[in-house]
C-alpha cells in the first residue's frame, strides 16, 4: 500500500510541478524506497555489525537490478531515454566507482564516508538546478501522461508521498526483523544475512514501487527509481554508516572479489542499456530473475 501511494504521489508531483517523472523517481522515490536500507545500516553501525552494513548496501544494489528490474521488466518493458535519465546513470556509475575505490583499500573510513555524503549533496544541488532550468525551458501547457488515480491537490499529493515513505520502511522492517531472527537461528554469517535476507527485505519497497509503476506502464518512474535507489544506497547509506562508525568498516576478500564485482557488472549492464535506449523486455527480465536466484544459490553454497 505504501508503494502504491508513493508512486502515485510522485507522478502527481511531477505533473503538478511540470518536472519529468524520471527526476522525481530518482529523488523522492529513490530516497523513500532507500529508507529501510538506511535504518538497517544505522542500527548495524550502532550495534557494531559492519559486515551487515556492507552486505545490505551491496546486496540491495544487486537485488534492485536483478530482482526489482527483472520483475518490472516481466510486467512491462523498461525503456526510457532522455537527458535526465542519462545524467542519473552517470551519477550512479560515478558513485559505484568511488565506492569500489574506497573498498579496494580493504576498509572504508570516516573520511571516505564524508566524501560520499558531500558527493550526495552536490548531486542533489545539481539535480535541483537542472530541474529549475528545465521547468523554464519546458512548455507548461504540455501535460505529463495521465495515470488513473493520481491526486491533483498539493495537500493530497503530500499525504500520498509522506504516507508512502513512512509505510514502506515500517512494512519492510517487520519482514527484516523476523527474517533475521530466523536466519540467525540457522547460524548464517552476518555478511550473508546482509546480502540475502536484508537485501531482499529492504528492497521490497523498490520492488513494490517499480512493479506498480510497470503495471501503469510508467517505465520512466520504474527505471528512475532503481537507478536513484542504487545511487542513494552508495552515497547516503554507505556514506552515513562510514562517517558515524567508530572504526573503519572492513571489506572482506569475498566481498571484494565476488559481491562488489557482481554489483558493478549488474549495475553497469543496466546503465549501458539505459544510455543506449535499449528496451529491457520480458525475456531479459526472466533472465535477470534467474540470474538473481543463481547468485543467491552461490552465496548459500560457498557458506
Amino acid at each position: 500500500m505504501g508503494g502504491d501511494l508513493l508512486v502515485r504521489g510522485a507522478v502527481a508531483l511531477a505533473r503538478r510541478l511540470n518536472v519529468p517523472p524520471v527526476v522525481v523517481a530518482a529523488t523522492v522515490v529513490g530516497f523513500g524506497t532507500s529508507l529501510p536500507e538506511m535504518l538497517v545500516s544505522i542500527q548495524a553501525t550502532i550495534t557494531g555489525v559492519p559486515d551487515l552494513i556492507l552486505g545490505n548496501v551491496v546486496g540491495s544494489n544487486i537485488a534492485n537490478v536483478l530482482l526489482v528490474g527483472g520483475a518490472s521488466a516481466v510486467v512491462y518493458p523498461l525503456l526510457h531515454d532522455d537527458r535526465e535519465l542519462r545524467r542519473n546513470v552517470l551519477l550512479m556509475s560515478a558513485s559505484l566507482l568511488a565506492f569500489t575505490a574506497f573498498a579496494a583499500t580493504r576498509d572504508i573510513g570516516t573520511v571516505d564516508g564524508v566524501i560520499l555524503l558531500v558527493a550526495f549533496f552536490v548531486m542533489m544541488a545539481a539535480t535541483a538546478r537542472s530541474t529549475i532550468q528545465g521547468r523554464k525551458e519546458r512548455d507548461p501547457s504540455t501535460p505529463l501522461d495521465w495515470v488513473l488515480g493520481i491526486p491533483s491537490q498539493m495537500i493530497v499529493i503530500g499525504v500520498f508521498i509522506v504516507s508512502g515513505i513512512v509505510m514502506l520502511p515500517l512494512g519492510a522492517n517487520l519482514l527484516v526483523d523476523s527474517a533475521v531472527q530466523i536466519a540467525q537461528r540457522f547460524e548464517v554469517p552476518e555478511a550473508v544475512i546482509g546480502l540475502t535476507v536484508l537485501a531482499v527485505g529492504t528492497s521490497l519497497p523498490e520492488l513494490t514501487t517499480t512493479v506498480l509503476a510497470a503495471m501503469e506502464r510508467r517505465s520512466d518512474v520504474a527505471i528512475g527509481a532503481i537507478i536513484g535507489s542504487n545511487t542513494f544506497n552508495i552515497l547516503t547509506i554507505m556514506g552515513l554508516a562510514a562517517a558515524i562508525s567508530p572504526s573503519p568498516i572492513e571489506v572482506s576478500s569475498r566481498m571484494m572479489f565476488l559481491d562488489i564485482p557482481f554489483m558493478l557488472v549488474t549495475s553497469g549492464a543496466l546503465g549501458i542499456a539505459a544510455l543506449r535506449g535499449r528496451s529491457i523486455g520480458r525475456r531479459v527480465g526472466i533472465t535477470m530473475l534467474v540470474g538473481y536466484v543463481v547468485y543467491l544459490t552461490t552465496l548459500v553454497v560457498i557458506v
